[in-house]
Formats: C-alpha cells, sequence, structure tokens
C-alpha cells in the first residue's frame, strides 16, 4: 500500500508548482465524542537544495495546547484575542505520534522535542528526526506517520466548541529547509518555529489528497475540491478532497441540523465589467487579457440561524475575489470555502486557511456595519498574502498582516464606503457611537415617536484606515516592523507591528510613489506567488519597478522605530521702522525720519521636525492676493525657516498639503492660519447644546 502511494503521489503533476517540495496523502477519521482525530499520512518530501540533510524537523502545533507549561500558553495566559482558554479536563489539546517510519525504516524511538526560540523544555511544538542516511541534494524520501490528535477546545482558532469542529494545524506537518541565499539567508538550515501566540505559519507549497471520515450525520467542508464521498458501514463517510499549489489544509464539521451549506458561482463575465478591466490594465500596465478573472466555485458553510446573511456573506466573497484579482492577478484556484462558526466565531471566527477561511458574524449584525462583510474580505485577502505570496509569518508577520490589512482597507472603500458604528443591548443593534469617539456633532436631530433624540440615534461612518492610525501613534515606538514576531513587547506592540504600522506604511509609500504604485505591488504578487520572499525581495521590487531608491524611507519605516511628525508656524506683518541712516541716490548717508516705515512686508515660516522620522517636506505657504507658493525641505535637520519680503500677508501655511503621510501623528500642529477660525468650536457648542436639550427632552417625555 506504502509503494503504491508513494507512486501516485510521484505521478501527480500540480497546476502551478510542477515538482512541488512536498506532497501529502492523509487519512483521517473525526471521533466527535472523545474530540479526537486518528491519522495516516505518507510524505514525500524533496530536497531541493544542494545541501546533504542530516534530520527532518516538524511542527507538531497542537501540542501548544497541551498544558499551561507550552510556551504559547505561558505567553497567552489562555487568552487570544477576545477568547479565553478554562482548562477544563476535556479541553486540552494534544498530538501523539505513534509510529514513524522514513524510506520504510521505523524512527519512532529516535523522535525528540526540540526547542529552537526559547529553550522551554516543557513546548513539544518542534520535532526532530535525526535521519541513518542523510538526504542527498536534490533526493526525495517518503515519511511514513500514524498519529493521533486530540482537539482543545477551540480559543486560537483550531478545535471544537460542542459538536462543531475546526480542524486547522491538525497533522505532523514538515518545517521549511532553507538554502542558502532564500530569503537572504547566509546559509542553509531548518527554519521550523515554535507555535508562539503571536506567530502564525510558514510552510512549503505542495499537493494534497486528503480522505477525512464523518459520521454521515455531520455536514463537512475541507480545503480544495471534494473528489468523492463514500459510505462506510459504521455509518460514516469518507470525503476525498485534492487540492494543488497550496501549503496548507483545514477542514469544519458540524452536524447536518446545526448547519447549511450552499454553493454558488463567482461568474467572471457578470461580476466585473468591461470598464473596470480596461481601469486595471491601464493602472498596471497589464494587457486586458491577462487583467480577466476566471469564475470559482464559493460554497457558504453557514449556521442556520443566519440563514438570513446568506447575501451578505456571498457578495463579501465576491467583492473578495473580484477587486483583489483585478488589482494583484486572479485568484488561480477554482475553489473556495466560507465558514461562519457558532456563536459568533468564539475563538474560531477570522481564520485563513489556501481555499479556506472563516469568518464571524452575530444573530442581528447591524445594517450599515461591515461585519461579517470586513472579516470575510480580509481573511479571503490572505488567499493573496500569506496564500500566494507564501511568506514566512513566523520571522515577518507584517508582510502577511499588514499587506493584507492595507489591501483589505482599499477593497472595502472601493467595494462598499465606509463602516459604520453601532452599540448592542443584548445582542441587538442599536445605531449609535459613543459621544466620546464622536467627530463633530451633525443634524439632522432624530427622534422614536413622539420621543426626540438626537446625534446618538445617528450611524457614524469610520475609516479603517484612521482606527489603525490610532493604535499605532499609541504604541509604535515600542519595536520596528522588521522584527520575530514573540519578540515583540506584547500582543499591543504586535498588532501595531503587524497591522496598523505597515498599512499607515503602505498607504503612505502609494502616495509618494503615485501612478508608479499599482504595478510596483501588482509585480510583486506576480513575481513571488508560490514562493517564499522576505522584506528585501518587496524592496527590490519597489526600487526595480519605481524607478526610485526608497532606502531612506523603508530604513525609517521597516527597520526603525521613529514616528513622523512635523509643525508649521509662521510670523507676518510690517517691517521694523526705518531708523539711523540710509544711503540716498547720490550715494550719500540720510537720516531717516523718525519711524517711517519700509514698504516691505517681511513674513517667516518656522516647520520643525518633532519625531525621529526625517521626510522630505512640502509646505504649502498662501498669501492674502491669493498667490500661494510651495516650498520643500529635505526634513533631516531640526527645522527650516523660509522668509518672505515683499509679498502680501501670510494667510496659511500647511505641512504635507496633499496628505501623502499616513504615518503622520497629531496633524492638529500640520496647518497654521493667520487668524483662528471659531466655526469649528462654535458647531461644537451650538450642537452640544442642543444635543444635551434633546436629552433633557426624552427625559422629560417619561416625567
Amino acid at each position: 500500500m506504502t509503494l503504491w502511494v508513494l507512486l501516485v503521489a510521484l505521478s501527480a503533476q500540480a497546476k502551478y508548482i510542477p515538482d512541488p517540495i512536498v506532497r501529502y496523502t492523509i487519512d483521517a477519521r473525526l471521533d466527535p465524542a472523545s474530540k479526537t482525530v486518528a491519522g495516516h499520512e505518507i510524505i514525500v518530501w524533496r530536497n531541493h537544495t544542494t545541501d546533504v540533510i542530516p534530520s527532518l524537523q516538524f511542527h507538531l502545533y497542537l501540542n501548544a495546547f497541551k498544558n499551561s507549561y507550552t510556551t504559547f500558553m505561558r505567553e497567552s495566559h489562555g487568552r487570544h484575542r477576545e477568547s479565553r482558554f478554562r482548562g477544563r479536563p476535556n479541553e486540552w489539546g494534544y498530538e501523539q505520534i505513534s509510529s514513524l517510519k522514513v524510506e520504510g525504516q521505523d524512527l519512532t524511538a529516535s523522535m525528540r522535542f526540540i526547542q529552537p526560540d526559547d529553550g522551554n523544555p516543557y513546548d513539544q511544538t518542534v520535532l526532530e528526526i535525526p535521519l541513518p542516511k542523510p538526504i542527498p541534494a536534490g533526493g526525495s524520501i517518503a515519511i511514513e506517520i500514524a498519529w493521533i490528535s486530540k482537539l482543545p477546545r477551540v480559543f486560537a482558532r483550531t478545535g471544537f466548541q460542542d459538536n462543531f469542529f475546526l480542524v486547522g494545524q491538525w497533522f505532523p506537518k514538515p518545517g521549511v529547509y532553507e538554502a542558502k541565499g532564500e530569503r537572504h539567508r547566509a546559509q542553509g538550515g531548518w527554519n521550523c518555529h515554535q507555535f508562539h501566540v503571536n506567530t502564525e505559519f510558514y510552510a512549503d507549497y505542495g499537493t494534497w489528497d486528503v480522505t477525512l471520515t464523518v459520521p454521515s450525520d455531520f455536514e463537512i467542508a475541507a480545503t480544495g475540491r471534494l473528489r468523492h464521498e463514500h459510505s462506510q458501514p459504521d455509518g460514516a463517510t469518507a470525503y476525498n478532497y485534492y487540492q494543488e499549489d497550496v501549503h496548507e489544509f483545514a477542514w469544519t464539521a458540524q452536524p447536518r441540523s446545526q448547519v447549511l451549506k450552499i454553493e454558488r458561482r463567482f461568474k467572471a463575465d457578470e461580476q466585473v465589467t468591461p470598464a473596470e478591466i480596461e481601469e486595471w490594465a491601464r493602472k498596471t500596465g497589464t494587457p486586458p487579457d491577462e487583467v480577466k478573472l476566471q469564475d470559482v466555485a464559493v460554497t457558504l458553510f453557514l449556521q442556520r440561524e443566519h440563514r438570513g446573511q446568506i447575501e451578505r456573506h456571498f457578495r463579501a466573497a465576491f467583492e473578495g475575489i473580484k477587486w483583489f484579482g483585478l488589482m494583484y492577478g486572479k485568484y488561480p484556484y477554482d475553489v473556495l470555502t466560507v465558514v461562519d462558526p457558532p456563536y459568533g466565531g468564539m475563538g474560531a471566527g477570522g481564520m485563513e486557511y489556501p481555499t479556506f477561511i472563516t469568518a464571524g458574524t452575530s444573530y442581528w449584525p447591524g445594517a450599515h456595519k461591515l461585519s461579517p462583510e470586513g472579516v470575510i474580505v480580509h481573511e479571503f485577502g490572505h488567499q493573496f498574502w500569506y496564500g500566494l505570496v507564501g511568506n514566512n509569518e513566523f520571522e515577518e508577520a507584517w508582510l502577511d498582516e499588514g499587506f493584507n490589512s492595507y489591501s483589505t482597507g482599499k477593497v472595502l472603500e472601493r467595494a462598499y464606503g465606509p463602516n459604520y458604528q453601532y452599540e448592542t443591548v443584548f445582542g441587538v443593534p442599536v445605531p449609535a457611537q459613543p459621544w466620546l469617539d464622536l467627530p463633530i456633532p451633525r443634524y439632522p436631530w432624530k427622534g422614536i415617536g413622539n420621543i426626540p433624540l438626537g446625534q446618538y440615534w445617528e450611524w457614524v461612518p469610520l475609516e479603517e484606515k484612521y482606527g489603525r492610525a490610532k493604535i499605532y501613534a499609541e504604541d509604535a515606538p515600542d519595536d520596528a516592523m522588521e522584527r520575530y514576531a514573540w519578540l515583540d513587547l506584547n500582543s499591543n506592540s504586535y498588532r501595531v507591528q503587524a497591522y496598523a504600522k505597515p498599512e499607515l506604511t503602505l498607504r503612505t509609500l502609494e502616495a509618494l510613489l503615485g501612478d508608479a504604485w499599482p504595478k510596483v505591488i501588482r509585480t510583486y504578487q506576480q513575481r513571488w506567488r508560490f514562493k517564499h520572499p522576505d522584506a528585501i525581495d518587496f524592496m527590490d521590487t519597489v526600487r526595480e519597478v519605481s524607478g526610485q531608491d526608497m532606502k531612506w524611507f523603508f530604513d525609517q519605516t521597516v527597520y526603525g522605530t521613529g514616528m513622523l511628525n512635523y509643525s508649521v508656524s509662521f510670523t507676518t506683518g510690517e517691517a521694523p521702522a526705518e531708523r539711523g541712516f540710509f544711503d540716498d541716490a547720490s550715494g550719500k548717508p540720510q537720516l531717516a525720519p523718525k519711524g517711517r516705515p519700509r514698504d516691505a512686508i517681511e513674513s517667516e515660516v518656522l516647520v520643525r521636525r518633532l519625531g525621529e522620522m526625517q521626510f522630505p517636506v512640502t509646505v504649502l505657504v498662501r498669501f492674502e492676493d491669493g498667490s500661494e507658493v510651495r516650498e520643500h525641505w529635505d526634513g533631516q535637520y531640526r527645522w527650516a525657516k523660509f522668509k518672505y519680503t515683499g509679498r502680501p500677508k501670510i494667510v496659511s501655511a500647511q505641512v504635507d498639503p496633499d496628505f501623502q503621510w499616513k504615518l503622520e501623528v497629531h496633524r492638529a500642529d500640520d496647518s497654521y492660519q493667520a487668524q483662528a477660525v471659531h466655526l469649528a468650536a462654535d458647531k461644537w457648542y451650538l450642537r452640544w447644546v442642543v444635543w444635551i436639550e434633546n436629552v433633557l427632552m426624552a427625559f422629560s417625555f417619561f416625567s
């Protein structure tokens, strides 16, 4: 049987990667009662380097949930984002290998756990197997493993909740062996990190032939396309899924009585107009035929109580396929599965795997709030940033989350417009925003029946990028973007360095590069599909495609921890009165009449660099007669002055007038005016007075 499977695996040819590094054949069975998956896998692994490799390294991610002393549990303290692990006896998880053979030789006894990141002896998420015979350059080996996975209660995006199962990172998986020069490493070696609370994953692309056996009354969905299913004598059904050119495989199962499984087709010719194809062909410098997208079979795995949100889920998935495809190149797979976990996600929502994503919603989402749309578009975006461009999420999280956050914002803005904020009362969305977070209050005032209510009951738009800017300004100096994720100061710093700062950095880079940007980022996406780039590869692409050396920019944003902050002010008025002797037309000194002013007006603009980042500065100066001038400064020193003589008085000055710097903090001092503008303060005062009156009137209604 092993030889037959090996021959089948070797004969398979992938669509985009003719000779993948790894090929999996997996057979696994779910036991819902014990919350376990019993599995058997044959892995054909190829040494693509010129190195002779003496050992293998594997990830056993589920061992992160084995006990309270693992590195993941120590770092997380049993919390992951909004979820908490209670640690009841049946809720822990692990991966236990019962047999491991290489080329038919049993090496189970020689397995040992290693801790390459922190030396924690209780962490068993990385396994090493010394080989009796090294793998030669270009050689291949067959690895056969039998194991059992005890699934944890889901709180970190894998495991079970009641009879819902999200099965991710569930099997022994080889690390990535990198050759000298790959991702600019100095020498070849295994890249196989422990599982940390603030790290995700890194693996080789390959082909997957996976048979999953679950009870016949369960619904199932998985990475790839379902090829066939067979009923078993014991009341179970075996489902066979196959997928090429991906680096991960995940699946979900739940009783049919609780979920709906609906399939629709994204039809490219219906979803994308010729004008949109022409637009992105022009922006990216790509032939229109290469901009065209392909059809995709989209499966929605939806909780039955959310059936009213079917259209919202499908629209979000379709918008993702469309806009990511137009910007970066078509989604190359012909399937996509969107999973709606129960209980609003409960630790299972908001996760990405190739061709398979999880979303998350509530029973009653706000009609104008981009939820679940935001999470669906974001997780689909990971098909491009992590899925197709396979960066190392352990070491360079910003190349994944940052690029995807930037891209998600662009897609949501194009497809939906601004998000809206709600409060929830017993799970019911109330169209409101906490008043402390509001911009200047707006009219019209509204009411419910005879009860007059004001601003608090209106929908308030919120641009995602501004939320990013807020957390960036608070925590950016703690770490650099280019840093191993588990070494960040804390989860807030990780959130800034992986999500907020890179999104704002890319928006700033987009503004600086202008029309060259769409071609830059599409070239990077296309060039590095099905490969493992690093930050240097991206920077090289920027320089090559744009023709600009942006080293000064990347040194500060990617490797630095400084903040971008400039201010401007000015003085303007009559020149000092003439006093003393001035030469007349004949060159003779003449005593000036006392107090006579000169004709020229003297003005001075002061620009100061308050932060550590040094950016080229543009200053827009406007004068009383309506004329204006743009001044340019390299921004290197702490300040610069611009002086004007003989021009009208200055009425305003502004740094970064085109708002290119999305990284700028404290924008209140980016502009300065000769006369204070009281309109905003007047609006605040008048509208808050009316707001208070509305509140008092509302209370008086009940008196």
